[in-house]
């Protein structure tokens, strides 16, 4: 694997150094560890561990474009959530459900909800429902190559 190329799936806390879809040389590698050494974006030597790339030359599916699903509404008493849908870069359409702080806590006071909590994995809390503010969060879990895991397949 020396002096062969990695692609980096997520940079993970090490965004100074490492870029989603970059390719990087591999100067040397800890297979004990689980460590690659490569030659970073600020050009600097440094170890990564290895679970931050693709080293199987998967492709990195990235986001191309999304869509309210919903009509979004600015009740206040609002209870449910906003489904939206995504385009990905290998043509596949995912899907997901949104949550405004407020609206998770409406719908968790409501007196008849059972059981009185929730988990949905692909429920994603947002500040709002602003264009803005969904697009940086979306984007950013791309980013950190997690979009796919809140996200559903959309049949």
């Amino acid at each position: 694997m020396i002096n062969n190329n990695i692609l980096c799936r997520t940079p993970g806390v090490y965004s100074d150094g490492l870029t989603r879809g970059n390719s990087y040389k591999v100067i040397d590698i800890n297979n004990d560890k689980e460590m690659v050494r490569i030659k970073c974006d600020n050009g600097r030597l440094r170890w990564f561990p290895l679970s931050l790339f693709n080293v199987n030359s998967e492709d990195i599916i990235d986001l191309i474009s999304w869509k309210f699903d919903d009509e979004v509404s600015n009740d206040a008493n609002e209870t449910n959530w906003i489904e939206i849908s995504m385009k990905m870069s290998d043509g596949s359409e995912r899907w997901c459900i949104l949550f405004t702080p407020e609206r998770l806590k409406n719908a968790l006071q409501k007196p008849d909800i059972h059981p009185p909590g929730l988990h949905i994995k692909h429920m994603i809390v947002v500040r709002s429902y602003n264009v803005e503010d969904i697009q940086s969060v979306l984007e950013y879990l791309n980013q950190q190559g997690e979009l796919i895991s809140a996200t559903l397949p959309l049949l």
